[in-house]
């Protein structure tokens, strides 16, 4: 099992890794991560997301009189955005992401609880020890071998999205057999003139470099985001499992049902507790870092939701170019929804864990059920992420970010409807 184990760590940070690379974030490399190599690609990359940024946002800028064009600029905008704010992320806090990692993927914390130590260490052969042993280490291969498949098809639909972009105006510029025509993957505005084909050819080699900057940035913060939250989720898990069948465990353990039994319940209690703390104050510390990550992401993919859904509505819906749009809300959709659901089984494991933390009280005595009043009044505060104020990740919040982009839909679709553009 530890080889098995061992094998899909390894694969895991692998794939991570090899992603991550390409951007110049090294988090996951075993050897000098914080080299100054890697330091000066992921600082040419910020600069590039930066561009990107500025370039964006000066095409909807002056195209405000085009309300088309303008919407289809807005697409490509807050793609920028989101790719932006990504690649910050990763540059300001390299150095805490890869203090999480080492504290939630490298290792498994569950292994640093006495409790859990000890079952991997002796030969027990109890029902509940044998659950408790295999849920530790098949929730630990399931969490590496899903956010690897997750990696994998996040940066593979991400991919044919640019791959699309940059595609279509090269299709449309054979088709056409106009040489003077300048065509580009993305809207974009820059300071220069096209009219120069070794001007226009750098341009489009820009256009596909922060295309495909996007299909690292994208899944690679994402997908390590959803690693340490799913650890979190994980573990928490395994908590329940304890609390739930605590005074099972203890007895497959000691042997005996008397005082001593009490004594190492109360004890094992004290040890979840401690566990629990630190699960908190990671989630905390993670919360802190990716909230602002988290708020743009979920206005900005509301914006692109619209604009995408109104270019796909006056559209030819199954050309070339439409394709693109599909996919590209189809992708933003799907990262939303990632994190609502992951935020709502953080709130479900808690949940579960504070019914499991009073369960069966009565059989203890007066001491261990006062430990259990008192971690129940913590419980209660549960590990909510939030995004802004008191509005956290969450299928409610998914459903409001569904409901208000159709909402802009609605009024963007009126306004061109009614022939004011």
């Amino acid at each position: 099992m530890g080889i098995i184990y061992q094998y899909k760590m390894e694969e895991t940070f692998l794939a991570f890794h090899r992603v991550l690379s390409f951007a110049g974030i090294p988090i996951f490399a075993k050897n000098n991560w914080n080299s100054k190599r890697w330091l000066l690609l992921q600082i040419i990359n910020f600069i590039v997301g930066n561009l990107c940024f500025v370039f964006t946002t000066g095409f909807v800028a002056t195209s405000y009189t085009d309300f088309l064009l303008c919407i289809q600029g807005a697409c490509i905008w807050t793609t920028g955005v989101i790719m932006t704010i990504s690649i910050w992320v990763c540059l300001i806090f390299r150095k805490k992401f890869r203090r999480f990692l080492e504290e939630m993927a490298f290792q498994d914390g569950m292994l640093g609880m006495p409790l859990i130590k000890h079952i991997f260490l002796v030969s027990s052969k109890g029902e509940r020890i044998n659950e408790l042993r295999e849920l530790v280490n098949d929730s630990q291969n399931k969490l590496f071998k899903y956010t690897r498949v997750l990696l994998k098809t996040y940066v593979l639909s991400v991919f044919v999205c640019a791959t699309l972009y940059l595609c279509t105006p090269i299709y449309l510029m054979i088709v056409r057999e106009d040489k003077s025509l300048r065509l580009l993957a993305f809207d974009m505005w820059f300071p220069w003139s096209l009219e120069n084909y070794t001007v226009y050819i750098v341009s489009f080699i820009f256009h596909a470099y922060a295309g495909y900057l996007c299909c690292i940035a994208y899944p690679g913060l994402q997908s390590t985001i959803i690693l340490l939250i799913g650890q979190v989720i994980r573990q928490t898990r395994i908590l329940t499992f304890i609390l739930l069948h605590l005074n099972e465990l203890v007895l497959e353990v000691t042997g005996v049902q008397d005082e001593e039994w009490q004594t190492y319940c109360t004890l094992v209690h004290s040890q979840c507790v401690d566990h629990y703390v630190k699960i908190k104050r990671f989630s905390n510390r993670l919360n802190v870092i990716c909230r602002p990550f988290y708020l743009t992401l979920i206005l900005v993919a509301i914006m692109l939701v619209c604009m995408c859904s109104v270019k796909i509505a006056i559209s030819d819906k199954l050309s070339l170019d439409t394709m693109k749009y599909y996919v590209h809300e189809f992708c933003f959709i799907l990262m939303v929804l990632m994190f609502c659901l992951l935020g709502q089984q953080v709130e479900n494991e808690c949940e579960a864990l504070e019914k499991a933390a009073t369960e069966k009280w009565y059989i203890f005595k007066k001491t261990h059920k006062v430990n259990v009043l008192i971690f129940n009044m913590a419980l209660s505060q549960r590990m909510p992420i939030y995004i802004f104020g008191t509005i956290t990740l969450s299928l409610p919040t998914f459903t409001w970010f569904i409901k208000t982009g159709m909402s802009f839909f609605t009024l963007v679709m009126s306004v061109l409807e009614e022939g004011e553009y």
